[in-house]
């Protein structure tokens, strides 16, 4: 791929496949057979149907309406065993060198929400498919400012992502025919339903502002409200990009013109345009890992240094007893650099402990505040009252928050961060509970395709050998399954024979 206006010698290679055959064989598997579901459902905790419960991704609002929408647009209804097939994509940018070289892959993941989250986890359950490297070559111009080579970064994104999704366009409006692993034939919609990513990238695949929100039409400067503004829609977007590529006389001026709208204007095509059934903004899914641990529980333990010094804080740490489930950081946290998710989250267990007899009262209010908005977030199924909590817990905060601008902590709560829990529960609500679609799950598979692919190539020109060797690894694990499934078949038989006998 080249970009235009650059030398023809700066080419950007995506190696792909179709993402078609991705969705065949994660519905064609016969170990998932029993597990797949194919249709939405709407659970209720009672007979009296007064309160929703969600936790899989078929038990949300989305999944629901598109099925209705799809039946509407043909008028006739759906063919017999028709279905939907949410898509989700996930990328994210990984590091393959550990200390020099400085190495990177740029994969682009796709799984189903046909499948369970508990099988969609697991590594080894192969439910989860690398259907994309994305060029990490330098965007090579001594001409160019670093404004210019980050509008082409962003255009080369969503023009390598259109070239890998596109089949998912005509296959989301007419349906194709799939194979189950039941080896029943079914009509199947794949919609794009969530986009699985950290804070820079959702604003890189919704075209929004960095520093705005990729999910509603607040300001920057105005993000540490308790209200979220008005939604943001793919429709919207769509439009006022397009007015602002007729209008514009120059880039820097339709970059001008993007802005004004909260948009980055470094795209004039998104990729995502003409998908059917499908609002980017809406398929934004909350991020756990990034925006609770890697962003509101860093910004907590940063305000601590605040209310003590380094050295009092570290005692504090370091005087905790021992406690089955969490860990004693002896040497305190000033020593710490690097910090994991993991380590977050046994940062966030001890938290409140540090800071009681020296904090106020007021910011203790707040701490507990958001951090049970964090573990309530969490909840392996929520229903009403459990939303509830996070609503009451997001009050309880912005009811004594300026607690901490009376003692100089912070000027101002204009963070994306924190801004972005205000829409856990319409997302919740929407696709399930949120360990449908954390980051967390995809940084594992970090480990076992791009990594692992990575150590066995000769570190040359390496993309080549690491889809060649993606591939002779998949064709193993479904040689074993199909072994696995055989034999399983033969001993249900022996025992149906030996019972009858």
């Amino acid at each position: 791929m080249a970009i235009p206006g650059n030398d023809p010698e700066d080419k950007h290679i995506v190696h792909h496949r179709d993402p078609l055959e991705a969705i065949k064989t994660l519905l064609g598997n016969p170990a998932h057979a029993e597990h797949v579901v194919y249709r939405p459902k709407k659970i209720f905790s009672d007979a009296s149907k007064s309160e929703r419960i969600y936790n899989e991704m078929w038990t949300g609002d989305w999944w629901n309406t598109v099925q209705v929408s799809i039946d509407s647009t043909t008028h006739s209804g759906l063919p017999s065993g028709a279905c939907v097939a949410p898509v989700i994509i996930a990328t994210d940018k990984t590091q393959l060198t550990q200390f020099t070289g400085g190495k990177t892959a740029y994969p682009v993941y796709l799984t189903l929400g046909n499948l369970p989250r508990a099988i969609r986890r697991k590594p080894s359950q192969q439910a989860c498919i690398l259907i994309a490297y994305l060029s990490v070559s330098k965007m090579v111009g001594k001409q160019l400012t670093k404004k210019q080579k980050s509008t082409r970064i962003q255009q080369l994104f969503h023009d390598s992502m259109r070239i890998v999704l596109e089949p998912l366009i005509e296959a989301g409006k007419k349906g194709m025919e799939v194979t189950g692993g039941d080896g029943k034939v079914r009509i199947l919609y794949p919609i794009l339903a969530c986009y699985v990513a950290d804070y820079p990238e959702q604003c890189l695949v919704t075209c929004a502002k960095y520093g705005t929100c990729p999910k509603c039409q607040v300001n920057d400067d105005e993000m540490g409200g308790r209200e979220a503004a008005g939604w943001r829609t793919q429709r919207r977007t769509s439009k006022l990009i397009r007015i602002a590529r007729e209008k514009a006389t120059s880039i820097s001026n339709f970059q001008e013109l993007c802005k004004v709208d909260n948009i980055s204007g470094g795209v004039r095509h998104p990729f995502w345009e003409d998908f059917p059934h499908c609002d980017i903004h809406m398929g934004i899914t909350s991020d756990v890992l990034h925006q609770l641990y890697q962003g509101v529980v860093k910004h907590l333990e940063h305000w601590c240094t605040s209310l003590m010094t380094t050295a009092e804080l570290d005692h504090r740490i370091r005087s905790l007893p021992p406690c089955f489930g969490v860990r004693h950081f002896k040497n305190g946290w000033s020593q710490l650099s690097q910090v994991s998710g993991k380590e977050r989250k046994y940062m966030a267990r001890i938290l409140l402990g540090c800071i009681m007899g020296k904090a106020p009262s007021q910011v203790i209010v707040c701490y507990r505040a958001l951090l049970d908005f964090i573990y309530v977030a969490q909840y392996p199924t929520h229903d009403d009252s459990t939303l509830q909590y996070l609503t009451n817990a997001l009050d309880e905060f912005h009811a004594n928050k300026d607690i901490l601008v009376d003692l100089g902590i912070r000027n101002h709560f204009n963070i994306p961060k924190f801004h972005s829990m205000l829409h856990y529960e319409e997302c919740i609500r929407n696709f399930g509970t949120t360990d449908n679609y954390n980051t967390e799950m995809f940084e594992r598979f970090h480990i076992d395709y791009p990594k692992e692919a990575w150590r066995a190539s000769n570190f040359r020109n390496e993309l080549p050998q690491m889809t060649q060797w993606l591939s002779r690894q998949e064709k193993i694990v479904m040689f074993q399954s199909y072994i696995s499934h055989y034999q399983s078949e033969e001993e249900r038989e022996e025992e149906i024979l030996l019972g009858t006998t």
